[in-house]
């Protein structure tokens, strides 16, 4: 990992989910119910995007949004509630980072105390950057909502590719994180739910 890059403290972005009891489950839906052996967290990425499963690489698991968690976290989701056939649009002033959009996940069925930070990229190969999550809606018993402020670039007229991913922690993150990484393994997670390839755009 790069010793330039700036770092965060968890606690500024991290959500902690409740702990709710859940049946144990294998990887849900009707893509990959196994784990495929892929050469680098690029093609993992691309293929729980494809596939719509659940895929381990380096000691974590990606999974795509919506699927029921295997191992350690099995019985657990995370929904992206990705727009259709429509981009985002980012929201306030076109400037820096204070222009963002929300996308909402919700998350269902964590057996034990849980962590959750969020990151985007243009594509499955990064650079990733932390986005702020902030909870929007909490249910007793149900699922939990969480907002991801997603940021837009303000230097182009055309739409932005873009990559959600929810980073689940096993208890608590490290102390300090990077703000930006090559790759999300070098936010130390334990598990990963990705979006479907998305676009925003900036009003003009």
């Amino acid at each position: 990992m790069n010793s330039k890059t700036p770092r965060v403290r968890n606690a500024v972005m991290a959500v902690t989910l409740g702990a709710v009891l859940a049946a144990l489950c294998g990887c849900g839906g009707s893509g990959s119910s196994g784990f495929d052996v892929i050469a680098s967290e690029a093609s993992t990425i691309q293929h729980v995007i494809d596939t719509g499963g659940c895929t381990a690489f380096e000691d974590r698991t990606f999974c795509a949004s919506g699927v029921t968690a295997p191992g350690p976290f099995a019985g657990a989701l995370v929904k992206i509630a990705a727009p259709q056939g429509r981009p985002l649009v980012c929201e306030g002033l076109p400037i820096s980072e204070k222009c963002t959009a929300p996308l909402a996940f919700t998350t269902e069925g964590f057996s034990r105390p849980t962590s959750l930070l969020a990151a985007v990229a243009e594509a499955e190969d990064g650079p990733w950057q932390l986005a702020a999550v902030t909870v929007t809606e909490s249910v007793d018993g149900g699922a939990r909502t969480v907002s991801i402020a997603v940021p837009a670039r303000t230097d182009t007229t055309e739409p932005t590719p873009l990559i959600a991913a929810v980073l689940v922690y096993d208890g608590t993150p490290p102390d300090e994180l990077p703000l930006r990484a090559d790759r999300l393994a070098d936010f130390d997670v334990d598990l990963v739910y990705v979006s479907q390839r998305l676009e925003i755009i900036v009003p003009r």
